[in-house]
C-alpha cells in the first residue's frame, strides 16, 4: 500500500464515529459526508480530461480539495490552482506528499472557502464532491465567473 493510501485509510479509521469530527463540522458550519470523492491519481486524471478545455492556462479554484489528487492533476494544465479544503484530516493526508509532488503554482488553503471568498478570484471554480453541493456552489460563484460542479 502506497503512503497516500495509508494516510487515507488512517483518516477514515480516525474519523469513523468520532464526535470530534462531527463537532468540528458543526462548529465550522460545513456539511460533509466525510467521504473522499477523488481518491486516486487515475480518477483525478479521468475527471481532469472532462474539464481540460475549461482549465487550460486558467486560474482555477477547487472548493473541497480533499487530499489533493485532482488539484495536482489540474496543476499540470492550469496557470494557477488554489485548492481549498476545510477538513484538517484530508489536509493532513495531502501534506504527506507535498514535498514530493507540489508544483510552485499550486496553493493549498486550509480553511473554509467562505473565509477567502472576499479576496480570492479565479477564472473558473471546480467542485467535485458528494456532499454540500449547494453551499460549495454558492461560495464558488463569489470567486469565479464560471463554476463546474461534478
Amino acid at each position: 500500500m502506497n503512503p497516500m493510501s495509508k494516510a487515507i485509510e488512517h483518516v477514515y479509521e480516525m474519523g469513523e464515529g468520532s464526535p470530534d469530527v462531527r463537532e468540528f463540522h458543526e462548529r465550522h458550519k460545513t456539511s460533509s459526508l466525510l467521504i473522499l470523492t477523488v481518491f486516486g491519481k487515475r480518477e483525478a486524471e479521468k475527471i481532469c480530461r472532462q474539464v481540460w478545455y475549461d482549465i487550460l492556462g486558467k486560474t482555477v479554484i477547487e472548493v473541497g480539495a480533499g487530499v489533493g489528487y485532482f488539484a495536482l492533476e489540474m496543476a499540470k494544465h492550469a496557470k494557477q490552482v488554489f485548492a481549498i479544503e476545510v477538513d484538517p484530516a484530508w489536509s493532513w493526508a495531502f501534506t504527506q506528499h507535498l514535498y514530493r509532488s507540489k508544483p510552485p503554482h499550486l496553493t493549498w488553503i486550509f480553511g473554509r472557502a467562505e473565509e477567502v471568498s472576499t479576496w480570492l478570484r479565479g477564472d473558473v471554480a471546480v467542485i467535485v464532491t458528494k456532499s454540500g453541493h449547494k453551499q460549495m456552489e454558492d461560495v464558488a460563484r463569489r470567486m469565479a465567473p464560471k463554476v463546474i460542479l461534478l
